[in-house]
C-alpha cells in the first residue's frame, strides 16, 4: 500500500460499531512442537490475510457526513500480541481441556488483546503459549462484520499458518465488498413510519429525553452444556406429528425451542407472577442467502445480519407441556426466519434515518425479563482451523456481551462420526441453577463446564 486509504462502511456496520466480539480459539500443541516457529507462521498467516483484508488493519473514523470508515496507512499491521507463559504463571493446557476450558481458567485481562483507549482498530490477535498448548485471543469490533466474517478471516489465518509451515502456496479469497445493498435505501413515499415499524415489532421510536438505563445486572453464571445427534433426531421426532406450517424443522430449531422453553420455566419458579407474561425469543438472520434479487453474495464481508423475533408468546403457554407444545415453540422460530430478507436491512435503516435528532429507537426485548437471545456460529469447523504441525484446535470459547439471558450454539469442532453440538448459556446464577434441575431441559443437555 502506498498511500492512506479508506473504506467507506455500510449504515447496517455502523449500528455495531459499540459492540466488540472477544473469541479463545484453544490448541494442543505435540511435544515435538516448536514454538518459535509456530509463532512465526502464525504472524505469516496473519498476513497473508491482512493482504487480502486490507482494512482489518485500520481504525474507524467518521466522517463529516456521520458515516463510518476505516482508515488504512501504508504502515498499518493487524496487531499480533505474544506472550509465554512460565510453568508457574498459568494453568497447564492439559488442566484446561480436563476443565473443558471452563472460562474461570481463562483470563481476558491475560489472554485477549489488550484495549488502548482512543484507538479504535478494528481487530487484534493475542498468541499464548502455555505449557502443552496455545491458546489464540482474537478481538474485532462488531462494525467490521459478522460471525460469517469473522470465521472467514480466522480460517483465511489459520489456512495460511498451515501452507507456510507446509511450503504450499498461501490460499486466497476474494470478499465481496459491495455495501450499496445494506445502505439505507431511497426514500419511498408509499412506505411509512408505521410501516416499517410493523415489519420490525422488536422495536418503537421514543423520545430520548424518556431513556432510562437499565438497572445494574444480577452476578450472571455461564455453562456450557451439549447435545448430540441422536438426541436431537428425539427431539425432530416430538415435532413431527405437528408440522403442518412448516415442512420441517431443524437441528437449530429444536435446540432453540428446548432452551427457550426451559429458561422461561426457570425464571417462572423465581417470579410465579409472571406467568402471563410476554415472552421473547430474539436471534439474528444471516441475510445474505435471503435476497432473490441477487443484489449480494455468500461472500460478502460485513455485516449482514438482522435481528429477528419469535413471539411475543405468554410464558404460560410457551412452558406448556406436551409435544404438541414443544413442537409449537419450534415451529414459531421456522416460521419467523422466512420473515427476514435482505430488504429487512433497508426497513431497519430506513427507519433509523427517520428519527429526529430528540427520537431514538426503544428496544422490546429485555433480556433479563423474560426474553432470551439466541445466535449460532456452528458454521465454523475445526479443520478449517488447523494451523499445522500437529498443532489441534480442540475448543472454542467466548467471552459473551450480551447483557442478560442467551445462548450460543458454538463452532462444530467435534471429532467423532455424530455432530455434537456444544451451547453456551448465560443465565442470572439463581435462574441457571434452577435450569440445570429443569426437567426437560436435563433430559437432553449434558453439562460439559
Amino acid at each position: 500500500m502506498d498511500e492512506i486509504k479508506t473504506y467507506e462502511l455500510s449504515d447496517l456496520d455502523k449500528l455495531g460499531f459499540t459492540k466488540k466480539v472477544k473469541v479463545f480459539i484453544c490448541y494442543e500443541l505435540q511435544p515435538t512442537a516448536h514454538p518459535d516457529e509456530l509463532i512465526s507462521s502464525v504472524v505469516e498467516g496473519v498476513r497473508n490475510a491482512t493482504r487480502q483484508f486490507p482494512f482489518m488493519a485500520g481504525t474507524f473514523e467518521f466522517q463529516q457526513s456521520g458515516k463510518l470508515c476505516i482508515v488504512v496507512s501504508p504502515e498499518s499491521q493487524v496487531e499480533v500480541n505474544i506472550r509465554r507463559f512460565g510453568s508457574t504463571e498459568h494453568k497447564p493446557f492439559s488442566i484446561l481441556a480436563k476443565n473443558s476450558f471452563s472460562s474461570n481458567d481463562l483470563d481476558c485481562a491475560q489472554l485477549l488483546p489488550e484495549e488502548v483507549n482512543g484507538k479504535n482498530t478494528v481487530c487484534a490477535l493475542h498468541l499464548s503459549l502455555i505449557q502443552g498448548g496455545l491458546i489464540l485471543g482474537f478481538r474485532m469490533n462488531h462494525a467490521a462484520g459478522d460471525w460469517a466474517s469473522i470465521n472467514i478471516f480466522l480460517s483465511l489465518v489459520c489456512q495460511s499458518t498451515k501452507a507456510y509451515r507446509d511450503g504450499l502456496e498461501a490460499p486466497r479469497y476474494a470478499p465481496d465488498l459491495n455495501r450499496t445493498p445494506y445502505n439505507t435505501p431511497a426514500p419511498d413515499p408509499s412506505v411509512s413510519r408505521q410501516d416499517l415499524l410493523e415489519s420490525l415489532p422488536m422495536f418503537y421510536v421514543m423520545d430520548k429525553s424518556e431513556f432510562k438505563p437499565p438497572p445494574p445486572p444480577p452476578p450472571f453464571q455461564s455453562k456450557i452444556y451439549k447435545i448430540d445427534e441422536p438426541i436431537i433426531q428425539q427431539l425432530k421426532a416430538r415435532c413431527a406429528p405437528f408440522l403442518g406450517e412448516v415442512d420441517y424443522v431443524t437441528s437449530y430449531d429444536c435446540i432453540a425451542a428446548l432452551a427457550w422453553r426451559s429458561i422461561t420455566r426457570s425464571r417462572l419458579q423465581l417470579h410465579p407472577e409472571k406467568v402471563i407474561s410476554p415472552s421473547r425469543f430474539i436471534h439474528p438472520i444471516d441475510v445474505r442467502t435471503r435476497d432473490i434479487e441477487n443484489r449480494t453474495t455468500k461472500n460478502y464481508f460485513g455485516n449482514a445480519v438482522v435481528g429477528c423475533q419469535v413471539g411475543p408468546v405468554t410464558a404460560q403457554e410457551l412452558v406448556s407441556d406436551g409435544d404438541k407444545e414443544f413442537a409449537t415453540a419450534a415451529i414459531l422460530i421456522r416460521k419467523s426466519i422466512s420473515t427476514v430478507s435482505l430488504s429487512t436491512v433497508g426497513h431497519m435503516t430506513s427507519l433509523i434515518g427517520s428519527l429526529s435528532p430528540t427520537e431514538t429507537l426503544g428496544s422490546r426485548a429485555d433480556f433479563s425479563g423474560m426474553d432470551v437471545f439466541m445466535n449460532s456460529w456452528y458454521s465454523g469447523k475445526a479443520e478449517n482451523y488447523d494451523i499445522g504441525a500437529g498443532s489441534v484446535p480442540l475448543a472454542v470459547r467466548l467471552d459473551a456481551s450480551v447483557p442478560g439471558a442467551c445462548a450460543m450454539i458454538l463452532p462444530n469442532f467435534s471429532c467423532g462420526k455424530e455432530r455434537l453440538f456444544e451451547v453456551f448459556v448465560q443465565l442470572p446464577v439463581e435462574e441457571h441453577d434452577l435450569l440445570g434441575k429443569d426437567a426437560e431441559f436435563s433430559k437432553y443437555f449434558e453439562l460439559v463446564v
